[in-house]
C-alpha cells in the first residue's frame, strides 16, 4: 500500500477541480444515473470490488463510486477530481487516474448538459499537467470504447494515439507524457 495521495485543487479559466468527496453525492447521482454517461463507461465496482449496477438507481449506488475513489486516494492508488464551473460552482463531471505509475491511466466523465463546450479538454490539460509532476511517470494511457467518438477526438487532440490494443472492448490510447498537450505558461 502506498502513502495517501495529496490531491491539489486545480483551477483554469472556467473550472475548479477539487478532490471528489461525499459532498458531491447529489451531483454524482445526477451524473451516474444517466444512461448516456454510462453507455461507454465500462463496469464499476465498489471498494471491495463488488459490481455497481449502472446507470445508478439510487444515490447509494453512486455514493459507492465516491467511496471507492476516496478510499483509493487514501491508499495512494487512484483518485478523481470533481469538476465544477468557476462562475457558479455547477458540477460538470469527474476526471482523474485509475492508476498512477510509470504509465498512468487517465479517465473522465462529463455531464451531458456540458458536452461540446471544451470543458473536458480544459480539465484534461490541468490533469495531465499535474501528472507531469508524478515521480517516475513517463507515459499516459486511456481506454476508450470505439463508438465514443467525442472521447476519441479528445484523446487524439491531447496527443494520445491508438495502440491497436483492446481491453474489455475498449481501445487503448497512449503517449509519452512529454508528447501530450501542455498548458501554455
Amino acid at each position: 500500500m502506498s502513502a495517501a495521495l495529496t490531491i491539489p485543487t486545480l483551477r483554469s479559466a472556467r473550472l475548479v477541480m477539487t478532490p471528489l468527496s461525499p459532498a458531491h453525492s447529489v451531483a454524482m447521482f445526477d451524473l451516474w444515473s444517466r444512461e448516456e454517461v454510462c453507455r461507454y463507461s465500462g463496469p464499476a465496482c465498489d471498494y471491495e470490488f463488488q459490481p455497481i449496477e449502472l446507470p445508478a438507481r439510487t444515490p447509494a449506488d453512486s455514493d459507492k463510486i465516491i467511496d471507492f475513489f476516496v478510499r483509493s486516494a487514501a491508499d495512494g492508488t487512484r483518485f478523481r477530481w470533481a469538476l465544477q464551473t468557476q462562475a457558479d460552482q455547477a458540477f460538470v463531471g469527474i476526471a482523474g487516474f485509475n492508476q498512477l505509475g510509470p504509465c498512468s491511466e487517465y479517465a473522465y466523465h462529463l455531464h451531458p448538459g456540458f458536452w461540446g463546450q471544451g470543458l473536458m479538454s480544459e480539465a484534461s490539460l490541468l490533469a495531465l499537467d499535474w501528472l507531469r509532476g508524478w515521480p517516475g511517470c513517463t507515459q499516459v494511457e486511456a481506454f476508450i470504447e470505439p463508438a465514443n467518438l467525442a472521447s476519441v477526438r479528445l484523446a487524439t487532440r491531447l496527443g494520445l494515439q491508438p495502440t491497436g490494443e483492446v481491453c474489455d472492448g475498449a481501445a487503448r490510447y497512449a503517449a509519452l507524457l512529454s508528447d501530450v498537450s501542455q498548458l501554455s505558461t
